[in-house]
């Protein structure tokens, strides 16, 4: 190593962390311009634990009063995304405890200052919580730097060290998780798999019981905090085992510490029984799914190209830098057979699952932020890329080294983009990635050739612009003779209807009335398309004792509502015992998958009959 010189590895590192803590702090102050949006979004379902058990004594989150009063002050996301309620009446956020241990520190120091300052509530929600929260997560980001440092000296010289530092800290999606989305959980567990990766290097090289214990401990976190970790327990089991013989040597080496192994099975299992009391206390059993009402995995590799090249949102193409410690894995073989098992199965593991979540382009991100925290794992097959780089002629040498120069100059200017709102994490396709390509302005000229902007709220669903759009009927119902799916006779009227001879009854036991099924590929090629809906009804009973609703959404292999809409007949404009006409408009999700199922229907939820009659379905469909 280099330590008696100035440029060295341990140097770079202490400029990087004080790069991302400046960045961060200059992002946040100025370029975001508030501290008030730290704890919200998807933040606030890894953060909730701590103010309701704390300050509000209500685990459960039961008085919804309080939820009503932080959206109503603070505003941290359009919907109470963030929890569900249960059956028992709690409530349970969608994410595990994991991160909440994470910002305790923090959020102890913040309610004291805030307790005592006389200026701000101490209500979990206010400037010293998001300003103290913020910054102070920024110390398991610095620490991650370090930890990766001494992970990479134990295979590389000190140069090689600071070129994967460099390329891999600055070249990726990992410096806007770090500098800008610090408290995600991403960059944390970057540095968590970089503790792992140095702990098992380090236990393998002179067996220490703390050192099992620690590893144990931080396994168990990484898995409670985020499911996906469970991959980085591969790391110690399969580290040093690559043929038969170092099996034996690793049985070998457990057999003589098998107190090491129980230990660490035991700190393992701290965070999860943690977990399970809480679990227990709030939902009634041990075991339980926050994971229940999100999109859940599609395992056939339907998302793999998506997630790789796909311009809304991929890893090669928002992240190329990642190609080089992909290709290193080769080399990782080549010099390194004893850890090439672990890291290769590792991250052929990790990708399969990442790359089967059924909301592939992973929110409103930059790149593939899921990736980020197996780059822990990836900076050793980085250098050992780099390391071969460095053996060939000069040519390969000057042309390997410009390629991941300008990889780095991409990522830095596409991360500026995207915190200047020209890069949006929801809407990019082809033709606007290639317009703004190294721009650094953007004329609403340009906007239009995003993806629609879908808002998170109901204001989304009008045609704001008809002329852009080419009308279709896709569905139609007269109950007569132009029928798009056949309509059962049950359902005929011949006393009332509007178009004659009849019209669909619905009555308490035919409470659906006849459904549109479509899928998606055969509404439209786009990304979205509007959805028009109108009908005539004849209501008899009022809606106030007779409720009914007509009924939009869209489904996705049959689990999970994307996007779920319903209009009460109640909420309309009607009068009784006469022909009343309804219209709609509906905005169609993104699709998962193009068979994402689209159904459209009225549903009766009362017992008197209820008439409706011409329900006309039409799909707008964008002309580019």
């Amino acid at each position: 190593m280099n330590n008696n010189k100035i440029y060295n590895s341990k140097n770079l590192a202490i400029l990087l962390s004080i790069l991302f803590i400046v960045l961060h702090y200059y992002i946040r102050t100025y370029q975001y311009n508030n501290w008030d949006k730290i704890l919200g979004w998807d933040v606030l379902a890894y953060y909730i634990y701590l103010p309701f058990t704390f300050i509000y004594n209500d685990p459960g989150m039961v008085n919804q009063e309080v939820v009503a009063h932080i959206f109503k002050t603070y505003n941290p996301s359009g919907t109470f995304y963030q929890a569900y309620q249960l059956p028992n009446g709690n409530w349970i956020s969608m994410y595990s405890i994991g991160f909440a241990i994470l910002f305790a520190p923090f959020f102890f120091i913040a309610h004291i200052w805030a307790s005592l300052s006389g200026t701000y509530p101490a209500d979990g929600f206010s400037y010293p919580y998001q300003f103290t929260i913020g910054n102070g997560l920024m110390i398991y980001i610095v620490a991650g730097i370090f930890f990766i440092r001494k992970v990479l000296l134990k295979f590389f010289t000190d140069n090689i060290t600071s070129l994967v530092l460099i390329f891999l800290l600055l070249g990726t999606n990992y410096f806007h998780e770090a500098s800008s989305d610090e408290a995600m959980p991403h960059a944390m567990l970057f540095a968590i798999n970089a503790l792992i990766l140095l702990l098992t290097i380090q236990w393998h090289e002179k067996p220490v019981l703390w050192k099992a214990a620690i590893l144990g401990l931080l396994i168990g976190f990484a898995i409670i905090a985020r499911p996906s970790e469970i991959f980085i327990a591969l790391i110690p089991v399969l580290w040093n085992v690559w043929n038969k013989e170092s099996l034996l040597v690793k049985r070998d080496l457990i057999k003589k510490n098998l107190n090491h192994l129980l230990v660490a099975f035991l700190a393992f299992m701290i965070i999860p029984i943690f977990q399970m009391v809480f679990w227990k206390i709030i939902t009634g059993g041990f075991i339980f799914s926050t994971y229940q009402n999100t999109e859940g995995f599609d395992w056939d590799g339907q998302y793999i190209y998506n997630v790789l090249f796909h311009y809304k949102k991929s890893w090669f193409l928002y992240t190329p830098m990642i190609i080089l410690p992909i290709i290193g894995i080769y080399y990782t073989y080549k010099n390194a057979k004893p850890i090439f098992p672990a890291i290769c199965i590792f991250f052929l593991a990790n990708f399969y699952l990442i790359a089967s979540w059924a909301a592939w382009w992973q929110g409103g991100s930059f790149g593939m932020r899921y990736f980020v925290e197996s780059y822990a794992v990836m900076a050793i097959p980085f250098g050992f890329f780099l390391s071969d780089l460095l053996t060939r002629r000069i040519y390969i040498k000057f042309a390997g080294f410009i390629l991941a120069g300008f990889f780095l100059f991409l990522n830095l200017f596409q991360t500026w983009q995207f915190d200047n709102w020209m890069i949006d994490g929801y809407t990019m396709t082809k033709a606007y990635y290639w317009k703004i390509f190294l721009k650094t302005n953007v004329t609403d000229e340009d906007k239009k050739l995003k993806e629609i902007q879908r808002e998170f709220t109901d204001n989304d669903n009008s045609i704001k612009n008809p002329n852009d759009y080419l009308e279709r009927t896709i569905g139609f119902f007269d109950f007569d003779s132009l029928n798009t799916i056949p309509v059962e006779r049950e359902f005929l009227d011949s006393v009332n209807y509007l178009s004659a001879p009849f019209g669909c009854r619905l009555t308490k036991d035919r409470v659906f009335s006849p459904t549109l099924k479509m899928q998606f590929k055969d509404i439209t090629s786009k990304e979205h398309a509007f959805i028009k809906v109108s009908l005539d009804y004849f209501p008899i009973v009022d809606f106030k004792d007779n409720p009914a609703s007509l009924v939009i959404y869209f489904n996705h292999s049959d689990r999970y509502n994307l996007k779920w809409k319903g209009w009460n007949f109640s909420e309309q404009s009607y009068k009784l015992n006469q022909w009343n006409h309804l219209e709609v408009e509906y905005l169609t999700p993104y699709p998962y998958s193009v068979q994402d199922e689209m159904r459209v229907f009225v549903y009766l939820q009362g017992d008197k009959n209820f008439i409706i009659d011409n329900m006309r379905i039409k799909a707008f469909e964008r002309k580019w």
